[in-house]
């Protein structure tokens, strides 16, 4: 009996030393794992981010654009006047007036327009869709939010407006989130928003206002087209609130 107790007991007590190591061993490698990976997966996600899109780059570059950027500030000029008087109006304008715009006179005259540390906003037209970007932050910290949205005339002064991708760099973003925050900035400078299911997918619909000065003139947007590297819209100002006599076949071409 002292005989089999002294040949066994030397063996555990020698197997308890020999595993307690492997125990204390194996949280700490868990965690080296743990944390490799993490690390791993924050590196792709900021490289993910840093990615700047084709399209965005080529836009950025506008050296002596001013003609360009003037241009649109006459065409819009001469549009306003027309928009202001009774009758028929329209007007075009071509991606590249509108981003020699953003990139000379916006920053210049109008740098309050964009949130802080928004910089560097471009625009890309093609059919049926408005593609956006702008640089957030700056240096190594900065990235570049991406937009792609689908625009369309549903009626006369009623847009509707699909996300069809948000990303941060490569990155995607909430589609939701991002058509929340477009509606929000719709409410703020007076539009009456609604976002409704149609065809499968979420549509923001925006109601344009018809009437914005005491006189009683009214005004209808009654065309909207959007083509490669070119937006054009019509409408008329009218009398009144009279609405467009015909209805409006959409023009979301």
């Amino acid at each position: 009996m002292n005989l089999t107790e002294a040949g066994v007991r030397p063996d555990a007590e020698e197997a308890v030393p020999a595993a307690s190591p492997v125990r204390r061993r194996s949280p700490a490698r868990l965690a080296v794992v743990i944390a490799a990976v993490a690390t791993c997966a924050l590196a792709v996600a900021a490289f993910a981010a840093t990615r700047v899109p084709e399209f965005y780059r080529q836009r950025l570059v506008f050296e002596r654009a001013e003609d360009a950027g003037r241009r649109l500030v006459s065409d819009v000029s001469a549009l306003h006047a027309s928009f202001i008087r009774e009758g028929a109006w329209e007007a075009a304008f071509s991606e590249r007036d509108v981003n020699a715009w953003l990139a000379n006179d916006l920053p210049r005259n109008h740098g309050r327009l964009l949130p802080r540390a928004v910089t560097e906003p471009r625009l890309r037209f093609t059919p049926r869709r408005v593609h956006a970007a702008v640089q957030i932050g700056g240096g190594l910290a900065s990235t570049v939010a991406v937009l792609v949205a689908e625009v369309q005339l549903r009626e006369p002064n009623q847009l509707g407006i699909v996300v069809e991708d948000a990303r941060l760099g490569s990155l995607p973003l909430p589609r939701g989130l991002v058509l929340g925050e477009i509606r929000r900035r719709f409410d703020q400078i007076g539009m009456v928003t609604t976002v409704r299911r149609l065809d499968g997918r979420t549509v923001l619909v925006v109601y344009i206002p018809s009437t914005h000065e005491s006189g009683g003139m009214s005004h209808w947007l009654e065309s909207l087209s959007i083509g490669e590297g070119t937006v054009a819209f019509a409408g008329h100002t009218r009398p009144g609130r009279s609405p467009p006599v015909a209805p409006a076949d959409g023009g979301g071409s």
